[in-house]
């Protein structure tokens, strides 16, 4: 975070709220769940307040609700009264947080409107009250949902206000953020650029774009190929294309790519990972179709340069995309989306409701489809830079 810029912290999952205290359940908390086992957001605004960050706005697509009545409240020292302070409660105290299940995707009823007014150019609080307001109109949520704001603004800050890095802060920004490349070259001639795009710190995409393709071979294709290492991260689904393809147009200016793959949960990665990445082509001469294939290993951080390159080729040689772990991987040019489906309602403890059903309650955990993150980021890509610099 960057002194005296906004700090945005969303989260969409599981959690309760006890005391006044919210808290996030991770998927493998133990149950009952105990504050000891699960992470207090109150802690992470103090990290953010510690940061001098002009306006702290904490998003919560989550319930509300509380079960372990006999346990104790984590120990949180008192925030200090900064002001500039905002939260956005998905739904009221005591009470649950729905989805909308639609198809393969699913998406808060509160992520749908707030990304319907996120880019509007108003003090944050009214942009927040439009959202409550819609909310509150939805005929899914009435009588089970209603949206809460609680903030200390003094100022009226928007999130379209032009940012100002200045110092080491902005530096570490750009550094982090950054577009690393690398050029790797097949035994054949053909030449790739294998582009590596960080959009969160725990979400990167790879894309890989053919740059020179020599005469005397044909019908060339591109895969990026799945780390076999990485079983233990979850998958998100191929149909999120389309978030993808917004976000990464964003920064390419709409240039054709061969091959994407996502790759995310970095945090729970604890080895390096070796990427591969395969060229299909047939060779003029011999009409024989051959897969050339290189390995380039990205370091446990993921977030230095390409290295350590390998290669080699074998005749024939078929392999077809996959998604496994915490790799998602796409052919640009071969994968359609179809996004049919009837739409659900659905609590945030992972039940699926029609709107006429009453809320049922469990403590299984669930979290929010990773498409509303990707959904959001794209709006807010769509609204182009404003940044101003001294």
């Amino acid at each position: 975070m960057v002194l005296s810029a906004p700090a945005i912290f969303y989260y969409a999952g599981h959690g309760y709220e006890h005391l006044g205290r919210n808290y996030m359940v991770p998927v493998d908390a133990p149950q009952p769940y105990a504050p000891e086992n699960c992470i207090s957001v109150q802690r992470i605004l103090q990290r953010m307040q510690q940061q001098q960050t002009a306006l702290n706005l904490i998003l919560l697509d989550t319930c509300r609700k509380w079960y372990n009545s006999e346990c104790a409240l984590s120990q949180v020292q008192p925030l200090e009264p900064w002001g500039n302070t905002v939260y956005g409660y998905a739904t009221s105290e005591d009470a649950e947080a729905y989805e909308l299940q639609d198809g393969e995707f699913s998406s808060g009823i509160f992520m749908k409107y707030l990304k319907k007014h996120i880019l509007q150019e108003k003090k944050v609080t009214h942009m927040l009250e439009d959202v409550l307001e819609d909310i509150g109109q939805d005929p899914l949520v009435t009588g089970k949902q209603v949206m809460e704001i609680k903030h200390t603004l003094k100022e009226a800050r928007s999130l379209t206000d032009p940012i100002c890095p200045l110092g080491a802060g902005a530096k570490r920004w750009g550094h982090g953020h950054e577009l690393l490349s690398r050029l790797v070259t097949f035994p054949c001639g053909a030449r790739v650029e294998l582009r590596f795009h960080r959009l969160f710190s725990n979400l990167i995409y790879v894309c890989a774009k053919l740059q020179h393709s020599p005469a005397h071979i044909a019908d060339t294709r591109l895969l990026l190929c799945q780390p076999t290492e990485m079983d233990s991260v979850a998958i998100p689904k191929e149909s999120h294309w389309d978030q993808v393809k917004s976000l990464l147009t964003s920064v390419y200016k709409w240039e054709e790519l061969d091959c994407v793959f996502q790759l995310y949960g970095l945090q729970k990665i604890q080895t390096d990972v070796v990427l591969q990445l395969d060229l299909h082509y047939t060779q003029l001469s011999t009409k024989q179709k051959i897969c050339e294939s290189l390995k380039t290993t990205l370091q446990k951080s993921l977030l230095g340069q390409f290295f350590s390159q390998i290669n080699y080729s074998q005749p024939n040689y078929r392999r077809a995309p996959a998604c496994e772990g915490g790799v998602c991987l796409w052919d640009a040019a071969a994968l359609s989306t179809d996004l049919k489906g009837q739409e659900s309602m659905r609590t945030g403890f992972g039940h699926s409701l029609p709107s006429s059903n009453p809320s049922n309650s469990s403590s299984e955990p669930e979290e929010n489809d990773e498409s509303d993150l990707s959904e959001l980021c794209s709006a807010l890509l769509q609204a182009g830079p404003r940044r101003d610099y001294p």
